[in-house]
């Protein structure tokens, strides 16, 4: 769903903590909003949040994955956006 409405999304590593075979990672994610997103339309215009993970590996794989995003920062940018 992110991806089909963000051109160009990425996501940015701010911060990195390893411990064992945990990771804990600050991001930003960003992209251009070109389609309906959150029951707001496309406005073109870039929006991005903050958000938060922690990994568990195993070996050189991924084996548990946990997300937390700022979504109240993401949803007042698509608003802001969507006013003009």
């Amino acid at each position: 769903m992110v991806r089909t409405a963000l051109d160009r999304y990425h996501c940015d590593i701010l911060d990195c903590v390893t411990e064992g075979d945990r990771v804990f990672a600050k991001m930003r994610f960003s992209g251009i909003h070109v389609s309906p997103f959150k029951g707001y339309a496309p406005t073109g215009k870039p929006v991005q949040w903050l958000g938060a993970a922690l990994f568990r590996a195993r070996g050189p794989l991924i084996s548990e994955l946990w997300v937390l995003g700022d979504l109240f920062s993401l949803e007042a940018d698509l608003k802001k956006n969507a006013l003009g």
